[in-house]
């Protein structure tokens, strides 16, 4: 399971960056359609995954957790949080990569220390290419895939 929290509040602070952040053309930067849009798919993303987090600890209080559900959310969640850098970066723009301390980074480097490192977590506890062959064998009675 993952602390949606810390990925929300994240979201806020670049929706806050949005609102604030006048656009060369006028207006704020929230008011381009294409912020809107990236705001409206990490929103999105992060309320499915509040939602995989709810179901997982619903089932371990019954101590019930398919090992294909336990790895659907794992695929899902790093993905998306793959994504949802990716996303909130645009908005930051290249004051977004800027790591901590750097002269012009907004919200101290946060966002390009974890793009750095999203990655990863796509391997950690078990390579995301590994989860699928378990959702398909456990969950979809598939076949293993063939290697």
């Amino acid at each position: 399971m993952v602390n949606v929290g810390a990925f929300a509040q994240l979201f806020n602070d670049v929706t806050d960056f949005a609102k604030e952040t006048a656009h060369p053309a006028g207006g704020k930067l929230i008011d381009q359609g294409w912020v809107q849009g990236n705001l409206a798919k990490s929103r999105a993303g992060l309320e499915a995954l509040k939602l995989i987090c709810y179901r997982q600890a619903s089932e371990m209080t019954r101590g019930n957790l398919p090992m294909e559900d336990a790895s659907a959310a794992k695929v899902y969640g790093t993905e998306f949080f793959v994504e949802l850098y990716r996303h909130l970066g645009e908005i930051l723009g290249v004051s977004g990569l800027l790591k901590r301390d750097s002269k012009g980074a907004v919200l101290n480097g946060r966002l390009e220390q974890l793009y750095r490192t999203a990655s990863i977590i796509t391997f950690g506890g078990g390579t995301n290419e590994l989860q699928r062959d378990l959702i398909a064998r456990g969950g979809l009675g598939m076949p293993r895939a063939k290697r």
